[in-house]
C-alpha cells in the first residue's frame, strides 16, 4: 500500500513520495530521532534478494560519489537524501569530463570492494551542486569466494525466469551473454556501460539504439562504437573507443586507470584561462595550480601533442576560519594541508569560531570548506589512496576519519607525529616520535611495527611517501630533532628493507611524474623547492637541482606544506618556514614587571637555571 505524507516507518515521518518501479517506492522522508531528511525505499513484498544485495553492497562503500545507506527496516532501506537530478545529456565537454572522473572513481571504489554495479545508467546518476552520486546497487554483483548459484540462476531469482539483469540499453555483450552461458562478468562490464552513459552524456543519444529489443541486442553485439571525433579532441574519442570494445579483454581493464585517462585528456584550447584573484590571511595564501608539471617541472617542449594552458589559482580562505596549526609542543608543528591522489579534495587545519584547530575539506570546484567534528587539535593530515579517508595526528594518537564525516578512530599513539603515507596494503607508513625512525601501522589500527632503524648520527625519520606502485617510501633522515634543513633523502624498499640516500642537503621529499611522464623529486631547502630528475624503478636521481618555487611553506619540524596528485594538480601554502618568535623574560617577584633578558625574539625553548641561579641555560 502506498504511503501518504504524514505516516510513520518506524522512526521515520514520510513527507512526500519521489518515485515508484515494479519493485517497490521511493519517498523523501524525515528521521525523528536525528531531525535530517533521508530517502527511504520501500520493497513491495518482505526484505527481497534485491534489496539485501542493495544494502549489503552500499554498506560496504563509503565513497563520497556514492549514495549512502543509513539504516535498514524489514521491508526498507534508509539512504542520504540527494538534491538533486539524473544525468542528463549533451553537456559542455568539460563538465562531461568533471562527472566522467567522478563515475569512473566510485566504480573504483566499488570494484576494489569486489562489487560490479551491474545497472550503470543515466538515472541511476544523480548530479548534484558537489557533483555526481552513483544510486541503485540493487542487481550489483559480489565476487564470489565459495560456490554459488550461476548468473542465469541469480537472473531468475531476481527479476524472474529469462529475463535480462539491467537496463537493455546500457548493457555490455557480456553481460547479455550471461543469461545465454552462465559465463561470469566482472567490472569491465561496468566500464562498457560507462561508455555508453559517457556517449550519451556528451551528444544527448543513446549509443546503442533500435526500434526493438531484438534490434537493440544486435546492436550491443555486433555494430560497431559510435565516434564522437566530431565534438571531442581525438584522445577522448579513442578513449570511449577503448571503453566500447566488444571483448572485455580490448577494454580499459580497471576504472582507475579510465580515470587516470580522463584525468591526462587535454581540451585543446589554447585560449588562457582566466586567473582567480586572491587574497592572503595571516600572511599565508593557498594556490591550486593544475598541470604544475608541465609548466614548472620541465615540461618537453620538443612533443608534438600541444601543452596544456597552466592554470594558476588562489583558494580563497574564509577570515572566519583562518589557517592554523595545532600545538603540539616541543617547537615542533606538523604540515597543515593535503591533497586527494585524484587531485579532486583538499584538506586544511583551520581555527574555527570556537577556537579549535580542525581539519577542513572541500572539492577544488567548490567554494566552502566543511569542517571535520573530532579532528580537534588535528595536525599532519594525509589521504587514503582512494581518498576516501584522512588520517591525522591529534592530542598523542594517529587517527583517521571518512572525508565525508563520522566518528574518528584511533590508530595507535603518537607521541609527535611527523607525517605519513598510506600504503596500497592498508598499512600506513608513519613517523610518531620526535626523536625516532618510521613505523607500518594496521589502517584499522593495532600496535606499530619498526619499519626502518637510525644508522650512523641519525635522531629521526620523518614525513614519508609511499612510491606509486607500493613498492618503496621516500623519506627524510636527519640528525636533527627540529630541522630538516641540512638532512637527506633516503628511500627504502617496503618488502627487503633495503636502504639508499637519494639527495643529500634537502628535506621532505616527494615524488611526482611531469607532463612527458618523467619522474621527478621534488624537495625544500629553506624555503625554496627544488627538482631533481628521478627514477622509480633504480630508485636513483639523475641531473641537477633546479629550483622550481621560491616562498614554500614548510612547518618547524621541516614538514613542507606542499602537496602533489596524480593528475599533475599542485597544492602550496605561500611563505618561508615558520619560526618561534619566543621572548625570554625575567619577571619580578610582584608579578607585574617583566623586564627581557634576550635582545631579539628567537626559536627560544626549554630555559633552565643553574643551581647558583646566576645563570640561564636555553
Amino acid at each position: 500500500m502506498p504511503l501518504s505524507p504524514g505516516d510513520k516507518l518506524g522512526p521515520y515521518e514520510i513527507l512526500s513520495a519521489i518515485g515508484a518501479g515494479g519493485m517497490g517506492a521511493v519517498y523523501k522522508a524525515r528521521d525523528t530521532r536525528l531531525d535530517r531528511t533521508v530517502a527511504i525505499k520501500v520493497s513491495n513484498a518482505e526484505f527481497t534478494e534485491r534489496f539485501d544485495r542493495e544494502a549489503r553492497a552500499v554498506a560496504a562503500l563509503n565513497h563520497p560519489n556514492i549514495c549512502t545507506l543509513y539504516d535498514v527496516g524489514p521491508n526498507y532501506l534508509v539512504m542520504e537524501y540527494i538534491d538533486g537530478e539524473p544525468l542528463k545529456g549533451p553537456l559542455p565537454l568539460d563538465q562531461a569530463l568533471k562527472y566522467a572522473v567522478e563515475i569512473c572513481d566510485a566504480l573504483s571504489a566499488a570494484h576494489k570492494k569486489g562489487i560490479t554495479h551491474r545497472d550503470l545508467k543515466p538515472a541511476n546518476i544523480l548530479v548534484t551542486k558537489a557533483g555526481v552520486k552513483l544510486l541503485d546497487f540493487g542487481l550489483a554483483k559480489f565476487t564470489q569466494t565459495a560456490p554459488s548459484p550461476s548468473d542465469a540462476t541469480l537472473t531468475m531469482a531476481l527479476t524472474g525466469k529469462n529475463e535480462i539483469v539491467g537496463t537493455l540499453y546500457y548493457m555490455s555483450p557480456e553481460q547479455l551473454q550471461a543469461q545465454a552461458d552462465g559465463r561470469d562478468i566482472d567490472g569491465r562490464s561496468d566500464i562498457f556501460s560507462f561508455g555508453v552513459v559517457f556517449y550519451e552524456m556528451l551528444t544527448g543519444k543513446r549509443a546503442f539504439d533500435g526500434a526493438s529489443m531484438a534490434s537493440v541486442i544486435a546492436a550491443i553485439m555486433e555494430r560497431p562504437a559510435p565516434s564522437i571525433a566530431t565534438i571531442a579532441p581525438p584522445a577522448l574519442d579513442a578513449l570511449l573507443q577503448t571503453c566500447l570494445a566488444k571483448d572485455p579483454d580490448e577494454r580499459w581493464q580497471t576504472a582507475r586507470d579510465l580515470k587516470r585517462e580522463l584525468l591526462r585528456t587535454p581540451l585543446e584550447t589554447t585560449a588562457p584561462r582566466p586567473r582567480a584573484s586572491g587574497r592572503a590571511w595571516l600572511g599565508w595564501a593557498v594556490a591550486g595550480v593544475a598541470s604544475i608539471v608541465a609548466g614548472v617541472l620541465g615540461y618537453n617542449a620538443t612533443r608534438s601533442a600541444p601543452p596544456r594552458p597552466l592554470i594558476h589559482l588562489n583558494l580563497e580562505i574564509p577570515p572566519a576560519t583562518p589557517l592554523a596549526r595545532a600545538d603540539i609542543g616541543a617547537g615542533v608543528g606538523g604540515n597543515a594541508l593535503a591533497l586527494s591522489q585524484d587531485g579532486t579534495r583538499l584538506a586544511l587545519t583551520l581555527r574555527a569560531a570556537d577556537g579549535k584547530v580542525r581539519i577542513h575539506t572541500r572539492l577544488l570546484h567548490q567554494s566552502q570548506f566543511t569542517p571535520l567534528a573530532g579532528t580537534e587539535d588535528a595536525y599532519g593530515p594525509f589521504f587514503s589512496p582512494a581518498g576516501d579517508w584522512i588520517g591525522f595526528f591529534a592530542a598523542g594518537k594517529l587517527k583517521k576519519i571518512a572525508v565525508d564525516g563520522g566518528s574518528a578512530v584511533t590508530l595507535c599513539d603518537a607521541q609527535y607525529g611527523l607525517g605519513g603515507s598510506w600504503a596500497g596494503d592498508d598499512t600506513i607508513i608513519a613517523s610518531l616520535e620526535l626523536r625516532g625512525a618510521l613505523s607500518r601501522i594496521p589502517a584499522a589500527g593495532g600496535a606499530p611495527v619498526p619499519f626502518t632503524k637510525l644508522i650512523g648520527d641519525e635522531s629521526t625519520h620523518r614525513w614519508p611517501q609511499v612510491l606509486p606502485g607500493g613498492h618503496a617510501v621516500l623519506f627524510t633522515a636527519g640528525p636533527q630533532s627540529t630541522s630538516g634543513y641540512d638532512a637527506k633523502i633516503d628511500v627504502v624498499l617496503l618488502r627487503t628493507g633495503e636502504r639508499k640516500t637519494v639527495h643529500q642537503g634537502g628535506f621532505f621529499g616527494r615524488y611526482v611524474t611531469d607532463a612527458s611522464g618523467a619522474g621527478r623529486l621534488v624537495y625544500l631547502h629553506q624555503s625554496t623547492a627544488f627538482a631533481v630528475g628521478f627514477d622509480p624503478e633504480k630508485l636513483a636521481v639523475s641531473g641537477a637541482p633546479a629550483p622550481v618555487l621560491e616562498d614554500a611553506g614548510s612547518s618547524l619540524s621541516g614538514g613542507g606544506d606542499l602537496a602533489f596528485a596524480q593528475n599533475g594538480t599542485f597544492v602550496y601554502l605561500v611563505g618561508k618556514a615558520g619560526k618561534l618568535d619566543r621572548q625570554i623574560s625575567w619577571i619580578e617577584s610582584a608579578g607585574n614587571k617583566a623586564r627581557p633578558l634576550t635582545v631579539e625574539p628567537g626559536s627560544f625553548d626549554h630555559p633552565r637555571f643553574s643551581p647558583d641561579g646566576k645563570r640561564l641555560a636555553f
